[in-house]
């Protein structure tokens, strides 16, 4: 796992694997920024890496540019791989710990949902986010009226829904 493109582009991610966590791969990453290009410029937004796991959807924003980045997670070891992979690079984020209902409530342009493919999180997520530009990572098909791109990968299913 590596960062794509930007100021640090090239580098390796620390992994971290559990029954509920999986990285996202890098040519679905790859895939989803490229989606994610024919929508915004990620200079100067502001990003919330929901379920952030290794970090990696949030690391890739601030190399390509982002303004600031929340990252969180409920999983302590998660965290604890979120902060070597930010490593001293960057100072313009937030690690939290909590519940992800309760985060939902700040202005993000860019939000990533990559929940436990076995939990409702994501949908409820989903609902719950007034605005912004959504990326949900998740192993299902998916009707929204909001969903403005999908695609699959794999058993991988990536859409974009605009809030």
């Amino acid at each position: 796992m590596r960062i794509i493109a930007g100021t640090h582009r090239g580098k390796k991610l620390v992994e971290y694997y559990t029954p509920n966590t999986r990285p996202t791969t890098d040519r679905v990453k790859e895939n989803v920024f490229n989606l994610l290009s024919n929508y915004l410029d990620f200079n100067g937004i502001n990003v919330l890496d929901l379920f952030a796991g290794t970090g990696a959807y949030g690391i890739e924003c601030l190399s390509r540019g982002a303004k600031f980045v929340h990252f969180n997670d409920i999983d302590a070891d998660a965290l604890k791989i979120i902060k070597k992979n930010l490593g001293d690079s960057w100072q313009n984020y937030r690690l939290t710990q909590k519940d992800f209902t309760t985060i939902l409530n700040g202005q993000f342009d860019l939000i990533f949902l990559d929940p436990p493919y076995s939990s409702d999180y994501g949908l409820r997520a989903i609902e719950a986010i007034k605005s912004g530009l959504i990326v949900f990572e998740t192993d299902r098909e998916l009707i929204h009226p909001q969903i403005i791109q999908a695609r699959q990968y794999g058993r991988t299913w990536i859409y974009l829904i605009q809030k």
